[in-house]
C-alpha cells in the first residue's frame, strides 16, 4: 500500500510541477531514439578498440565499434575517426586516441564509404572520457543526466532525470552516488558537479537509498562517470587578498569547479608530513586549508590538464 501511495504521489507532482524545456537541456534533441542503430543516417552513442589486424591501410588498423546499451554486441569496423565535424581541439582528439579501451563514449556516426576498399570512418560530433583505471560493472546501462526541481508533497523529492542512451527510457532519482567511479582523493564534490550540470555521462544502476516510508529514496548509483570533453568552466574569480591578524593565516578550499578560494583566518597547527600518491591516470594537487592551514590533496584526471 505504501509502495502504491509514493507512485501516487510522485506522478501526481511531476504532472503538476515537472521539470521545464529548460532544464531539459538537450534531451529532446536526441538523433535516432529506441530504434536507432549504429550507421550512416543516425547518430549513436558508441564505444571503440584497435583493430590490431596487420594488413593493408585503411582495410585494417582502424577501430572495432559498437553502440552502447545494446542487447547483442555488434560490432563494426571503421577505418579511422574524423573530428572534423566536432570543433574538438588537437589536444582533446589526443585524449580520445590515448585512453584505454573502454574509457571513451563518443556520438556520430558512420562516414562516407571509402569507393577502392569499401571502409568507413566514424564522424565524431562530441566525445566523453572516463575515469582512469574504473571500468563499469558488468551488465550495468549508460545514462545521460540532467537535473530537475520537480516540487513533491513528502522529502526527498526526484532531483535528476536519467534517460537512458539510445531510449526514451528515463527514471528520476532522488540522489547520485559517485564512490564507486571515484578512486581514492579524487574530488567527489568536482565529479558529481559533471554528472548534474556539466553533460558527463553515467555508467550504473539505481538501488533504494536509506530513507523508509512513504516517499522513498532512489539512488543513481555510479560505477562509471564519463566527463565531457573538453572539461570546460568558467574562469576561476581572482580573490581579493585577505589581510589576517598576528598568529592566523589565510585557509583556502576548493570548490566544485576546482577552483581554490580563501575561506578565512585559521591558526596554523601540526600537520602530517605524509604527501599522499595518486594512481596511474592521475595528477596530485594541493592547496593550504582546513581547520590549521595544513596541505590540502587531490587526484584530478591528467586529461584534465590538456
Amino acid at each position: 500500500m505504501k509502495t502504491s501511495l509514493w507512485w501516487a504521489v510522485l506522478a501526481v507532482a511531476v504532472s503538476a510541477c515537472g521539470p521545464t524545456d529548460a532544464q531539459l537541456g538537450d534531451f529532446e534533441d536526441e538523433v535516432g531514439g529506441d530504434s536507432a542503430e549504429l550507421s550512416a543516417r543516425s547518430r549513436t552513442y558508441v564505444q571503440l578498440r584497435r583493430d590490431a589486424r596487420r594488413c593493408v591501410s585503411p582495410m585494417c588498423g582502424g577501430f572495432w565499434v559498437h553502440d552502447v546499451n545494446r542487447v547483442a554486441l555488434n560490432e563494426q569496423y571503421v577505418s579511422g575517426l574524423d573530428f572534423s565535424a566536432s570543433g574538438l581541439s588537437d589536444e582533446v582528439q589526443a585524449d580520445v586516441y590515448s585512453a584505454p579501451e573502454g574509457e571513451v563514449i563518443l556520438y556520430g556516426k558512420l562516414g562516407a564509404e571509402e569507393p577502392q576498399f569499401h571502409t568507413r570512418p566514424f564522424l565524431v560530433t562530441s566525445a566523453w572520457r572516463g575515469m582512469p583505471g574504473v571500468e563499469p560493472a558488468t551488465g550495468e546501462l549508460f545514462y545521460k543526466v540532467a537535473a530537475v526541481n520537480v516540487q513533491c508533497f513528502v522529502a526527498p523529492c526526484p532531483t535528476l532525470k536519467a534517460t537512458k542512451l539510445h531510449s526514451t527510457a528515463a527514471t528520476l532519482a532522488t540522489g547520485l552516488d559517485t564512490s564507486r567511479a571515484s578512486l581514492p582523493r579524487v574530488d567527489d564534490a568536482w565529479l558529481e558537479g559533471r554528472v548534474r550540470s556539466k553533460g558527463a555521462l553515467v555508467a550504473g544502476k539505481f538501488r533504494p537509498g536509506s530513507s523508509v516510508g512513504i516517499n522513498r529514496e532512489l539512488v543513481l548509483d555510479a560505477s562509471q562517470v564519463f566527463v565531457k570533453l573538453p572539461d570546460l568552466t568558467q574562469s576561476c574569480p581572482r580573490p581579493a587578498m585577505m589581510r589576517c591578524p598576528a598568529g592566523k593565516v589565510v585557509a583556502l578550499q576548493r570548490n566544485a569547479d576546482r577552483c581554490v578560494m580563501p575561506t578565512g583566518c585559521v591558526e596554523p597547527g601540526a600537520c602530517a608530513a605524509y604527501v599522499p600518491s595518486c594512481a596511474a591516470g592521475y595528477s596530485l594537487v594541493s592547496w593550504t586549508g582546513g581547520v590549521h592551514a595544513c596541505q590540502q590533496y587531490a587526484c584530478d584526471p591528467e586529461f584534465l590538464f590538456d
